[in-house]
């Protein structure tokens, strides 16, 4: 197992990205603090990983927004585990599909202040909170997700594009800074590709857009298309949480680009055909 000796926390960890993370982590050795705002996901989860890796895991209540929920975590990460050396600042969501012309520009603040939060404030409250700790110590890897957006430009996804494209540009300019440092602290940015999880699931369709039933519809074509395994994605995480990573500010795809380009072609065809 490459991680034996290891501590990580994983935030937004109960459930898709996060939960397989945090099982391939397990699975490696390493071990785990996984944390949620929702207190009933974290037991479950907690209870599921404990019958197989016993205290290796830790389960904690956290809104990601609220410094002194991850102020919380940190401490209670290290007073369980005796350090933290691997953070993977995952928590996100999204709360809309569709053109911001069809919102209220009352909508548009509340739901930028709930993405952004989330997404954006949330990551840099999770490094800010855990980085004095790995500069103490003179180790540490930090890993932020990058999304929709970065890159390109994502319509009907306005906000959560923004959230990521902040996160990315937050993270590039960090790495900067650690890599004027003589200690050991890296972060690089993982691209984990089109997921099948509750990011899609649990997000609102405008009705004025388009009716919710076509819009699940073309999205299952579409991760039929471009869709990434889960697994397979969250894999490419583990050499960079290890001693051995060199890189810092880097930006790592958990997709294979010459895929997604050879099914974006057959995808165009197979929407096409769908709305007809």
């Amino acid at each position: 197992m490459r991680m034996n000796g290891e501590t990580a926390i994983i935030t937004g960890s109960t459930s898709g990205i996060g939960k397989k993370i945090a099982d391939i982590f397990l699975k490696e050795g390493c071990k785990v603090t996984i944390c949620s705002r929702d207190e009933e996901r974290v037991n479950e989860t907690v209870s599921e990983f404990k019958k197989t890796y016993g205290d290796s895991v830790l389960g904690l209540l956290c809104d990601i927004t609220n410094l002194d929920d991850i102020k919380k975590v940190v401490e209670t990460t290290v007073d369980t585990f005796g350090s933290i050396r691997i953070l993977v600042a995952n928590a996100g969501l999204n709360t809309t599909y569709g053109p911001l012309e069809y919102l209220t520009p009352e909508q548009v603040a509340s739901d930028a202040q709930f993405v952004i939060g989330v997404n954006l404030i949330g990551t840099i409250n999770a490094i800010t909170t855990t980085l004095p700790y790995m500069i103490k110590q003179g180790y540490g890897r930090i890993i932020t997700l990058a999304g929709a957006g970065v890159g390109r430009p994502t319509p009907n996804m306005t906000l959560y594009s923004a959230s990521k494209g902040g996160v990315d540009t937050f993270s590039k300019c960090l790495a900067e800074e650690l890599k004027e440092r003589d200690d050991d602290v890296k972060l690089n940015i993982f691209m984990p590709g089109m997921i099948d999880t509750n990011l899609g699931k649990k997000t609102q369709v405008i009705d004025e857009w388009k009716d919710e039933e076509s819009f699940r519809r073309e999205t299952a074509i579409v991760l039929e298309h471009i869709g990434t395994n889960i697994e397979e994605s969250c894999k490419k995480i583990v050499p960079y949480v290890l001693e051995s990573c060199k890189e810092n500010g880097k930006q790592f795809r958990g997709f294979s680009l010459l895929k997604m380009i050879r099914g974006g072609r057959k995808l165009q065809k197979a929407l096409k055909k769908a709305q007809n």
